[in-house]
């Protein structure tokens, strides 16, 4: 890539930054909510992917892109836009989803609403500014620019918008488009990627396990707790709090989550990274009361595990460690827990020397003026979540997460995105993108 067509390409995209900025606010208008979400209204919200797609469509073949819908599920399209190589080059897709999560506390957000797109102080605000509309702006802008400037590229260039990230639903989406031919030598997503560096460059993911445990009780009036608690009453044969055996397994899991920040380690994510987060814990007494036993508890846990580790040994362990506990326990011994591994997001692993990676490193180093240290705990460059990332790979596609906004503010209140942020993403990724495929 020549300097002066490196410079005549920046130029491009900051040109067109307002443009994008409109885009991402378009995108945040519209409710996208993942229907898949306990809790969610289906009907409310299935459409919405869709919707965000179709926006998207109208910009992609605006830029001269060739587009494709993608659809396991009718309601829930993807979008697959590609700009054809003159051949001879390397392909790559640059990938990112238009689902959300469900807002967090939606009547008290700064902007008055989740779906009120709001430029505050250099920042969009709205529900997946961050995670990941602003990225799919980024993408746009990549190809936009790559258009007004007439570059041609020897390989293809594929963008992939899909729906069901949020959900592991790559069935539906990722994996979906790949298994309709839309494959290609690398692939970058646009995950939020600035933590803990800003646009961090991110070959590695951990893995991911979906766990809930089920512990039994023995409900009873509440004014038997004395019978059941004090030495001398009756104790188990009278009653035992569901509720209060499942604290005794979150502390045994936190116990064990101290052991894993000095015994699992890796050497692209910071000490102390691989835990194990109770993100749910409820009983049942038969009521919403406390006038009862609870018979029955649950606890759901997200289990983040190194990418070096089989996903049955997290799974061998978690439960030996909480079984030994219970063994100590007369009730939870003769009624031990019961454990339901939902499912399971594999890490992601592509090695930081692939010509992909350095590409990506070369292309943000160049573009920012920022030096990238090789990888180590002091500097880890772990994507620090799940991601459709893992699904490219497993389809023998090697891959990086490099993208704007930053993951701490993601699944919040508030959640917000650097406009400036949006446009560095994609000064890099367009320079990426030119040193990959190649220019005719």
């Amino acid at each position: 890539m020549t300097a002066e067509l490196r410079h005549a390409v920046l130029g491009r995209v900051d040109e067109r930054l307002d443009d994008a900025v409109a885009l991402a606010r378009e995108l945040v208008a519209i409710d996208s909510t993942n229907p898949s979400f306990a809790g969610v209204e289906r009907s409310a919200v299935l459409g919405g992917e869709t919707r965000c797609n179709e926006v998207l469509r109208e910009r992609y073949e605006a830029a001269g892109l060739e587009t494709h819908w993608v659809a396991a599920d009718p309601e829930r399209r993807n979008l697959v836009g590609i700009r054809r190589g003159l051949g001879g080059g390397r392909s790559l897709i640059l990938n990112g989803h238009v689902d959300t999560v469900p807002p967090v506390d939606p009547g008290a957000w700064t902007n008055g609403s989740p779906w009120n797109p709001e430029v505050r102080d250099g920042r969009l605000l709205g529900l997946g500014s961050t995670d990941m509309k602003g990225s799919g702006a980024a993408m746009w802008l990549v190809v936009q620019a790559l258009e007004d400037e007439g570059v041609r590229l020897e390989g293809d260039l594929q963008l992939h918008s899909v729906v069901g990230e949020e959900m592991m639903e790559h069935y539906l989406g990722t994996t979906a488009c790949i298994e309709a031919g839309f494959r290609a030598d690398g692939a970058v997503v646009t995950e939020p990627s600035s933590f803990p560096a800003p646009l961090t460059v991110s070959p590695v993911a951990p893995g991911n396990w979906y766990l809930r445990i089920r512990v039994e009780g023995r409900s009873t009036h509440c004014g038997n707790r004395p019978l059941a608690i004090r030495p001398g009453g009756l104790g188990d044969a009278i009653g035992v709090n569901a509720l209060e055996k499942a604290v005794k397994i979150v502390v045994a899991l936190q116990e064990l989550e101290a052991q894993w920040g000095l015994t699992k380690t890796h050497p692209h994510f910071w000490p102390g990274f691989f835990s194990l987060l109770p993100g749910v814990l409820y009983s049942d007494p038969g009521l919403p009361i406390p006038f009862y036993f609870p018979n029955q508890a649950e606890i759901q846990y997200s289990i983040w595990y190194p990418p070096q580790e089989e996903a049955g040994e997290v799974v061998r362990e978690v439960e030996d460690y909480v079984l030994g506990v219970a063994a100590l326990d007369p009730w939870l011994r003769e009624h031990p827990p019961r454990f339901e591994w939902l499912n399971n997001w594999p890490p992601m692993e592509t090695a930081w020397e692939h010509p992909l990676v350095q590409a990506m490193v070369r292309a943000h180093e160049s573009t920012s003026g920022r030096p990238i240290p090789p990888p180590s705990p002091q500097h880890p460059v772990n994507f620090g979540a799940a991601s459709d990332g893992s699904f490219l790979e497993d389809a023998g596609i090697p891959t990086v997460v490099f993208g704007p906004g930053d993951l701490k503010l993601a699944h919040c209140r508030d959640e917000s995105i650097a406009i400036e942020e949006i446009a560095a993403a994609a000064r890099s990724l367009a320079v990426c993108v030119v040193e990959w495929c190649g220019v005719a």
